[in-house]
C-alpha cells in the first residue's frame, strides 16, 4: 500500500467504543457524511495539537520537581525496615 492507495477496510484496526455517551456523540458527529474514523482522526490530532509540548529540560524539572521530596528519606532496604518491625520469632515489636 502506498499513500495515494487506501488501506481496504477489512486490513485496518478496528474500533471499540464502549462507551454509549460517546458512542452517541460519534454518531451525532457522523451526520454530516464523515466516517467515524475521520471524525475520531480529527479529535485526536486536535487533542494532540492542544497537549502542552515539554522540551527534555522542562519534562526533566517536572520529574525532579516530583522526585525532590522522597531524596529525604532514611534510604532503608525493606530488609532493614523490616526487621525494625519484627522481632526474631515474627512477632510486631
Amino acid at each position: 500500500m502506498n499513500k495515494m492507495t487506501p488501506m481496504p477496510r477489512h486490513r485496518q484496526a478496528a474500533i471499540t467504543i464502549r462507551s454509549n455517551e460517546a458512542a452517541r456523540l460519534l454518531a451525532q458527529l457522523t451526520r454530516d457524511g464523515r466516517s467515524q474514523a475521520q471524525v475520531i482522526e480529527d479529535a485526536l490530532k486536535r487533542e494532540a495539537e492542544a497537549a502542552p509540548k515539554l522540551t527534555p529540560e522542562q519534562f526533566i524539572a517536572e520529574i525532579d520537581a516530583i522526585v525532590r521530596p522522597l531524596h529525604g528519606l532514611s534510604g532503608k532496604t525493606f530488609k532493614e525496615i523490616d526487621d525494625e518491625m519484627w522481632d526474631e520469632h515474627g512477632l510486631p515489636i
